[in-house]
C-alpha cells in the first residue's frame, strides 16, 4: 500500500502559532495558521500561490527542550528564521509536507518574530491537517 502525496508544503517562517500544550512526552504545537503552498508547484508564469490554512496541528513525540523551557504563553505568534532538523540529513528543512510524519531523532528551532528562541528535540513528528481546511489567499497589503 503507498502514502497518500502530500497536499501541501508548509514554511515554518510565516506561520502563527496558537499555543503549546504538553500531553504526557508529547508536545503539541497548534497553528492559528500554516503558510502553505500546493505540493506540486505552480507552472511558469502562474504566480504566487502561497496561502494560509487554520488549524494545523504538530505532534512531536517524546520532546524535551534544549535548555530552559519557556513558558508556553511566551511562544506564540509569527515564526521567523524556524527549522526542522532530522538525524542523518545534512541540511535543516524550513518546509515540511502536509499530511506527514517523520521517525527517529530530530531536532525544531523555533523563533518567533519577537525573537524569542525555543529549540526541541524529539523522537518523531505527526503533522495532523484539520478535516475540513481550505487554505485562503492572504489578505496582507
Amino acid at each position: 500500500m503507498t502514502a497518500d502525496p502530500p497536499l501541501w508544503r508548509m514554511s515554518l517562517s510565516g506561520s502563527e502559532l496558537a499555543r503549546i500544550t504538553r500531553e504526557g512526552d508529547d508536545l503539541v504545537l497548534a497553528f492559528a495558521v500554516a503558510q502553505v503552498q500546493p505540493a506540486t508547484p505552480p507552472r511558469l508564469g502562474q504566480g504566487d500561490d502561497t496561502a494560509y490554512l487554520a488549524g494545523v496541528v504538530w505532534r512531536l513525540l517524546g520532546a524535551t527542550a534544549v535548555g530552559a523551557e519557556p513558558a508556553p504563553e511566551g511562544l506564540w505568534g509569527r515564526l521567523a528564521d524556524s527549522e526542522l532538523r532530522v538525524a542523518g540529513e545534512g541540511r535543516a528543512r524550513v518546509a515540511f509536507d502536509l499530511p506527514g510524519t517523520l521517525t527517529g531523532p530530530l531536532t525544531l528551532r523555533l523563533c518567533t518574530a519577537l525573537g524569542t528562541v525555543w529549540t526541541l528535540q524529539a523522537q518523531g513528528l505527526a503533522v495532523v491537517l484539520p478535516d475540513a481546511g481550505v487554505p485562503r489567499p492572504s489578505l496582507a497589503c
